[in-house]
């Protein structure tokens, strides 16, 4: 019900699509069991962004959420951090159509060592859009 419910609202205040090849585009809905998703990813690995739309994500007051990709039996991927707005952002190399989603509370400024050093707050998995 959530996850359908996120995606209601992720079309309802979608932006612009850009044309992409069948099958490389990615959808996930990350949240930790709240009523509203923390925030909407969609992915592109055709040409190698994500758009992170924010829609309930809190970030703790002097931290910063990071964003990751963890694939399947692989160590995960920073892709960038949550700020207030939509953004745009480009992808590791290693990202695959299928894998998790997570975000952890880091320092400001993200992950000193790029590996995640706070815990998951929010997570989702990327499904076909």
């Amino acid at each position: 019900g959530l996850l359908a419910a996120g995606l209601a609202l992720f079309v309802a205040v979608g932006g612009r699509r850009d044309e992409a090849a069948p099958g490389t585009r990615y959808l996930a809905v990350v949240q930790s069991g709240g009523a509203l998703p923390a925030l909407v990813l969609r992915i592109d690995t055709k040409a190698g962004t994500a758009e992170v739309r924010p829609v309930g994500a809190e970030t703790p007051s002097g931290k910063s959420l990071e964003l990751w990709y963890i694939g399947a039996g692989a160590s995960p991927k920073a892709i960038g951090l949550v700020g207030p707005a939509a953004t745009r952002i480009a992808l590791p190399a290693e990202t695959a159509a299928s894998g998790l989603i997570a975000v952890t509370v880091e320092p400001p400024g993200g992950s000193p060592n790029g590996t995640p050093t706070g815990p998951v707050v929010y997570s989702g998995t990327l499904i076909r859009e």
